[in-house]
């Protein structure tokens, strides 16, 4: 099996880091430069805290539709919130999933004259204590524990292409930025309309973060993986993982030797009920335009020299000049009803008819 048609998604083991150092990062190398996908295990995230999540998730997505309203995106400039089913588009096509985007708290300091990005930051939207109790204090205890593992690996990843430990996080995360993670629920196909059809969300690629922690938290199909040939690879859950993958973010930094892999969810089959996951995003900085950092050329000369891709984004070459703005196009043009009521100008004058269907990535 030659590196760029991989027919799996390779496992890497957290404890092995500390028993064969060099071991892990020549897995974790091959899983950055040919995958751009991998599971991990052996990390410090408790069994018991995971199924207490899961259970708060479903417990959400079941609460009636007027109290989850109550949340939606449409009340925050943040783009923070809850999305209804079947509120995003993704190459055309209908993404069948509902969803609840969730950051770290940070407080609502933007005024105007201030960045257009800093108004992507603040706090966000909770059902009260009453109506689900303990789901806030949990939902923000998984996002804590996904962002100390999501940064315990980006020291590997470093390490991996020939770089210090830190020196990806020194350069590009900035100690407290917001870093957004959601809750997902994908119904079965036999909970949609014949019109709807089966797309739990299409082809795209993680947009300007650094690595993606996704916890699947039921045993159900719908996770797939673009091969650089262009084949799609299942990405079942596996107990005891999570999976990770590359964002567009450090495929732009470490100049694409790291490949930020298209992905697709594809609704569950009829008579098994709703899938879940729960995905955390480790943003880079966007305050600022990032310059790629300087990577050791025996690492570069191991780029794929084709990775095909069915995912592409209109914005997608702002990121390089400008990501703060860049991150607000591509939250805009995802959620078009929040474009119009907090960015109305800057939707029009970068062409986002926020009256059309939103199209996510």
């Amino acid at each position: 099996m030659t590196a760029a048609d991989f027919s799996s998604i390779p496992i890497l083991d957290l404890s092995v880091a500390k028993t064969n150092k060099a071991l892990f990062l020549a897995d974790l190398q091959h899983a950055l430069i040919h995958v751009g996908f991998f599971y991990v295990k052996g990390h410090d995230i408790s069994r018991e805290f995971l199924q207490r999540l899961t259970q708060l998730t479903i417990g959400y997505f079941d609460l009636p539709l007027e109290e989850k309203l109550k949340t939606d995106k449409i009340h925050s400039p943040t783009v923070l919130g809850y999305s209804i089913q079947g509120n995003e588009i993704t190459k055309d096509k209908k993404d069948n999933r509902e969803q609840f985007d969730f950051a770290n708290e940070l407080p609502d300091t933007w005024t105007e004259g201030q960045p257009i990005h800093e108004r992507l930051s603040g706090p966000n939207l909770w059902p009260e204590e009453s109506v689900l109790p303990g789901f806030r204090s949990t939902i923000l205890g998984f996002h804590d524990q996904a962002r100390e593992l999501a940064e315990t690996l980006t020291r590997y990843v470093a390490e991996a292409l020939g770089l210090e430990p830190s020196a990806l996080l020194d350069e590009y995360v900035i100690p407290g930025q917001q870093h957004r993670a959601k809750l997902i629920k994908y119904p079965a196909v036999d909970q949609l309309a014949p019109q709807d059809g089966t797309q739990g969300v299409g082809p795209h690629r993680d947009t300007a973060s650094l690595l993606t922690i996704l916890y699947q938290a039921n045993d159900l199909p719908g996770l797939q993986v673009q091969n650089h040939a262009g084949e799609w690879v299942d990405a079942p859950a596996i107990d005891g993982t999570f999976v990770v993958n590359i964002g567009t973010g450090l495929e732009h930094l470490v100049h694409n030797v790291a490949i930020a892999t298209t992905h697709r969810v594809l609704n569950p089959p009829p008579g098994r009920g709703p899938r879940y996951s729960i995905p955390f995003f480790l943003g880079a900085r966007i305050d600022k335009k990032l310059a790629p950092i300087d990577i050791p050329q025996q690492v570069l000369d191991q780029r794929p020299q084709k990775v095909v891709t069915d995912s592409a984004h209109q914005f997608s070459q702002v990121y390089s000049s400008d990501p703060g703005l860049y991150m607000v196009l591509n939250r805009i043009s995802s959620h078009r009803d929040v474009g119009a009521k907090f960015y109305p100008e800057l939707a029009k004058a970068y062409g986002i008819d926020t009256a059309a269907p939103s199209a996510a990535y």
